[in-house]
């Protein structure tokens, strides 16, 4: 079973009601005002089975130029148009603002129907056609099929059914997409029901019970019932035409212009890129920060133009634009929306929402526009790399991509395409570029070599200082990098700290010999350590000193005590073994024990006995030491 939207348009009294009353055996206007004055003010329903498993929901839009706002929130969404002129009058203002309204809408399917046939001669009709098809000559509307009819005698109504089925069955079927989506075009209560809302599904499909989200505002309510023209439904899919009664919210709390999502799928913004067309109407033109109405869903919505590569747009032309909106709302990438002027109120332009959560954008930036033109005119597999490499070191998801308008499927076989041809990396779940992770990779290199150049008897960089140093986000990337340098032997590794070059520092013949020299000082001097203050003779510089004593402790020859104080590895080792022979007849020592077994003073004694107790070697009990548990296991 296809589901369709079929939406009338043309000038007011040109017959659209009656031609729908035809079809259907229904009348659409349902308010007093209507029936009393013999226009359409508000929208009309009504529902049409077209045979061949198609059913359609018609929209019947007002005619009356009062009322092209709530024509135009009939007109988003149609499949399909029922584009009705009048014999008697042919080509009036309201027909050629409605057609432009669906040609900036993107509706690619039309029937174009001459009513009142019955009271006008063929010729006259004849002339009518004529200047319809030049209405809609250059359009992608150009070849839509046209046919007379009348609503009095019913001539042409069974045709115009069967044109109907034949040209909905052209109709592109919808993407497969998860998640449920509506906008809200009228709201009402029944008693013992609750709050009723109608609107045409967009996306996915909607059944009882089901949890949803009402935008804007994020309420979360819950369905109680699913209707399509008053037969209950097991569940309404996308191009029904649909009643849900919603638990959790009062009419109050929704209205037209709301949306209905799957929660956790709308982000709403106040900001909005997008890429614009400018009405074919002779005079249509829009400035940068020009005040216009936003018309979106079935919403309305004050919004300013900032023009980002073009300094004006005229008639007919295109170009890529900000929309700064005076609310937020809620929108999805490839939404299609319609511009009017904010006084007269006019059509003016139509264009597709690129991304729907923009930041504030700076106009004629050369990478804004490129995205922006990767993203509106690309396949998938553009988009996601266009969105990838923006989205820098943090990359994208599979939940991001979907406010680009990209079905579960499209996201799915783009990223698949992008990982086989070595263009993206997925790490932990986030799609990154390539281009992006090997500049990053460029970067952090880069930075650990500066810093080696420079501090050449340093064997590297803490690890988080050079993250920073890099420039490098504190995201998944970063760990991604260290693994797979150091799985390719580029970066090393060595107590919190990383290179690049090599795991070891080559040492010139001088800075070989002073180290000698030092760990030769630091050996002789055994268990009556030296100072830093005591080795500065071994270099005559504090700085150099440092570094040199820094790098025998990482080779593992030198052992600090304190702050100041340096033995070499192999006396402390000594002193363990003969201490260990100690406990072995005796359970504790004191200091003076511990002065007296290594011929000590207690200058050198309680910094030894601090370090053992700090490495667990020893254990303090009053004035006492016992053996610590790692007695045995050496120092680290």
């Amino acid at each position: 079973m296809q589901n369709i939207i079929i939406g009338t348009a043309g000038h007011v009294d040109h017959g659209k009601t009656e031609i729908v009353r035809a079809l259907t055996g229904l009348s659409t206007d349902r308010l007093d005002e209507e029936k009393e004055r013999g226009i359409s003010i508000v929208l009309g329903f009504a529902p049409l089975d077209l045979g061949e498993g198609i059913n359609a929901g018609i929209v019947d839009v007002p005619g009356h130029e009062k009322f092209v706002k709530n024509m135009v929130s009939g007109a988003v969404g149609v499949d399909l148009a029922l584009i009705v002129v009048a014999a008697d009058e042919g080509v009036m203002p309201q027909t050629i603002e409605h057609f432009e309204v669906l040609r900036l809408l993107g509706v690619e399917a039309a029937v174009i129907a001459i009513t009142k046939i019955d009271i006008a001669d063929p010729e006259i009709a004849d002339i009518v056609e004529s200047d319809v098809k030049g209405l809609l000559k250059g359009t992608p509307l150009e070849d839509s099929p046209f046919i007379r009819t009348s609503s009095v005698t019913g001539e042409g109504i069974e045709d115009l059914k069967k044109l109907l089925l034949r040209e909905a069955g052209k109709v592109r079927s919808k993407p497969d997409y998860e998640y449920f989506r509506m906008p809200v075009d009228r709201v009402f209560s029944r008693t013992g029901i609750g709050t009723i809302v109608t609107g045409t599904t967009w996306r996915g499909e909607v059944s009882k019970g089901d949890e949803l989200a009402i935008e804007p505002g994020a309420a979360k309510v819950r369905v109680r019932d699913v209707q399509n023209f008053d037969k209950v439904l097991g569940k309404a899919q996308a191009g029904t035409r649909t009643a849900l009664a919603l638990h959790g919210v009062k009419t109050g709390e929704v209205f037209t212009g709301s949306q209905i999502f799957s929660p956790g799928i709308a982000e709403r913004s106040s900001m909005v890129d997008a890429l614009l067309e400018i009405s074919a109407i002779k005079g249509s033109r829009i400035q940068n920060r020009q005040r216009v109405r936003f018309h979106h869903a079935a919403g309305e919505v004050l919004a300013r133009v900032i023009l980002l590569d073009r300094e004006e747009l005229n008639a007919g032309e295109r170009g890529l634009v900000q929309l700064r909106m005076e609310s937020s709302v809620a929108a999805i990438g490839g939404d299609r929306f319609v511009l009017r002027r904010y006084s007269p109120m006019r059509i003016l332009a139509g264009g597709k929402i690129i991304d729907p959560v923009a930041g504030k954008a700076k106009r004629f930036r050369r990478e804004l526009i490129s995205f922006l033109r990767s993203v509106s005119e690309g396949s998938a597999e553009e988009i996601i790399l266009a969105v990838a490499e923006r989205s820098g070191e943090m990359g994208t998801t599979n939940k991001e991509l979907r406010i680009f308008g990209l079905s579960s499927a499209d996201i799915e076989k783009g990223v698949t395409s992008l990982l086989g041809d070595k263009k993206t990396v997925l790490i932990q779940g986030r799609i990154i570029s390539t281009g992006i992770l090997e500049t990053a990779k460029e970067k952090l290199c880069a930075t650990l070599s500066r810093f080696s150049a420079e501090n050449p008897l340093i064997w590297g960089m803490d690890r988080e200082q050079a993250r920073a140093a890099a420039g490098l986000s504190e995201g998944p990337i970063f760990d991604h990098i260290l693994k797979e340098g150091s799985s390719e032997g580029v970066i090393f590794f060595r107590g919190g700290k990383i290179r690049t070059g090599g795991d070891l520092i080559e040492f010139s013949d001088d800075d070989r010999l002073k180290l000698d020299s030092l760990d030769s000082a630091i050996k002789k001097a055994g268990l009556r350590f030296p100072s830093a203050a005591d080795l500065l003779a071994e270099t005559g510089d504090e700085i150099v000193l440092e570094r040199y004593l820094h790098i025998l402790q990482e080779d593992g020859k030198v052992t600090k005590l304190g702050q100041e104080m340096y033995v070499s590895r192999s006396v402390i080792e000594g002193l363990l073994k003969r201490l260990k022979e100690i406990f072995e007849k005796n359970r504790s020592i004191s200091i003076g024990d511990f002065k007296d077994a290594f011929e000590l003073s207690r200058k050198y004694a309680v910094p030894l006995l601090e370090y053992l107790d700090n490495e667990g070697i020893t254990v303090r009990k009053g004035d006492l030491r016992e053996a610590g548990p790692r007695l045995g296991g050496g120092i680290r």
